[in-house]
């Protein structure tokens, strides 16, 4: 029965939703974006402790505009995700482009395979999309499968369809091993709770004892891909600019954490530039930093 809803919700709702133009999208996007924030209150006791932990300087006045203008923003996203499943690479390129495209050209010149580590800021699918057609790196992006095995296969389908190659997290090993003439670049979203607190790296993140993940720092070091930041401007609605900046170039003659603390501080000098671009729904401190014995 499950099955059969999520057939009938995709073919008869979501796939003739994402062939209407955007503008059009937007208008509904702002009519759920209101009845989200105000009726549904999707995740408000969240977002709101969210904010208010990560500026404990902002009065609640600022922290319900910051709040406001994510709740749109975050449905926007879901609007444009449904659209992303039948964009037109045209109008895909048109609404997403690089600003510094000779910064990574310089690094596939030099031979360098890269890991590019990356937040949930703004629209991370038309990133995804568009990035194996504007960069001479062969693209791989690493991925979790989700549960409902219908749309997984929707989501793998829509982002692979123009070069992206998906990797499981537990592939990852096998496939950084893997001995192969072309660069490689791999996008790794890493600002989730870490599954393993004990063996994560702690820093202060957003006013906040935060653990991260060791995974992209510890790939970068043992098989010698330099890392870079990633993320996606937002220049207007439903046009995004993806701007690249160092890292580390060189991650095996730096000591454990510095690649991992450099990166969580141009993200959180993002955040603060554009708070409302970040993904507050989540519950991102849910875990506290072991007490050293």
């Amino acid at each position: 029965m499950v099955k059969i809803a999520d057939r009938i919700l995709f073919y008869l709702i979501l796939k003739p939703l994402s062939y209407l133009p955007l503008g059009i999208l937007y208008f509904y996007s702002s009519i759920v974006g209101f009845l989200t924030y105000y009726v549904v209150r999707y995740r408000r006791a969240v977002v709101r402790n969210n904010l208010t932990k990560a500026f404990p300087d902002k009065s609640i006045s600022e922290i319900k505009k910051i709040e406001k203008d994510f709740y749109k923003r975050f449905v926007d996203f879901i609007f444009e995700s449904i659209k992303a499943v039948s964009i037109s690479n045209k109008a895909l390129l048109k609404r997403t482009h690089i600003k510094n495209p000779e910064y990574i050209d310089q690094l596939y010149k030099q031979g360098k395979n890269i890991i590019v580590t990356c937040g949930h800021i703004n629209n991370w699918e038309f990133y995804a999309l568009s990035l194996p057609q504007q960069v001479p790196y062969k693209t791989f992006s690493v991925y979790q499968p989700l549960k409902n095995r219908f749309y997984d296969r929707i989501i793998y389908k829509s982002r692979t369809r123009n070069g992206m190659q998906l990797i499981e997290t537990k592939q990852l090993i096998p496939f950084f091993k893997e001995e192969v003439d072309e660069k490689r670049m791999v996008v790794i979203v890493n600002d989730q709770s870490p599954s393993n607190k004990e063996l994560a790296h702690w820093n202060t993140f957003l006013n906040q004892e935060t653990g991260w993940s060791t995974g992209p720092e510890k790939l970068a070091k043992k098989f010698n891909y330099a890392v870079v930041f990633g993320y996606a401007k937002r220049v207007k609605r439903g046009y995004y600019e993806v701007e690249f900046s160092e890292v580390c170039i060189e991650p095996q003659e730096v000591e454990d954490g510095v690649i991992i603390d450099r990166y969580t501080k141009q993200l959180e000098a993002l955040i603060h530039k554009t708070p409302a671009s970040w993904l507050w729904s989540h519950k991102r401190w849910k875990h506290q930093r072991p007490s050293s014995k």
